[in-house]
């Protein structure tokens, strides 16, 4: 009676790698599977590499996003305002249904500049009355302007952009050594399918 032979113990991955290196002495690697451990090292280095460029570029994208507030606040002042209307009408009231969806926190209001006086939708932190006197932005020509991002913000999105970058690259050369792996399968495939028909060809 034949012995069953126990399966072979599967290999781990980085153990399967690290055969698979270009230097590796192994006679049985072609050409080709060196060439192709050389692009999957290289895509290694790169994602790696890309770190602290995404890093610097967060940095820079701070930095700027930060001088930016700066310009901004040194050209915005405080100015009052008297509102016009009710920060939360009645919801039975006409008002109430003609004022658009996402408007609630807003009213109508009338402020003093330079060139004589200004009226429109200020927003609010609480529900007012019509006759309140409320404290809004204006830049220098009396204009209205939207709230300035502060420096939690400015970190938020420099720290997305610098993840959005690396991401980015990194899933390029990732991608690009996917390809490059499948086509050199392809190639092993086509190769051993071709070396079989030779191995089974009867000798001449």
């Amino acid at each position: 009676m034949r012995r069953e032979e126990p399966a072979p113990a599967p290999v781990a991955a980085p153990i399967r790698w690290w055969r698979m290196r270009p230097w590796s002495r192994n006679h049985l690697m072609r050409p080709s599977d060196r060439f192709e451990a050389i692009i999957v090292v290289f895509a290694a280095a790169v994602v790696l590499l890309l770190i602290p460029v995404a890093a610097a570029f967060g940095t820079a994208t701070h930095t700027r996003l930060e001088h930016q507030t700066q310009t901004l606040r040194a050209g915005v002042h405080q100015v009052p305002a008297v509102l016009l209307e009710d920060t939360y009408p009645a919801p039975d009231s006409p008002d109430y249904a003609i004022r658009p969806v996402g408007t609630q926190n807003t009213a109508r209001a009338r402020w003093t500049t330079p060139n004589g006086d200004r009226t429109g939708a200020v927003p609010t932190d609480a529900p007012a009355k019509a006759g309140q006197t409320v404290t809004i932005s204006v830049d220098a020509d009396g204009n209205l302007t939207g709230p300035i991002p502060d420096s939690r913000e400015n970190t938020a999105l420099a720290v997305t952009a610098a993840c959005g970058v690396w991401a980015l690259t990194a899933g390029t050369v990732l991608l690009a050594a996917a390809l490059a792996h499948r086509l050199f399968h392809r190639n092993r495939l086509r190769r051993w399918a071709h070396e079989w028909k030779q191995f089974d060809r009867p000798p001449r």
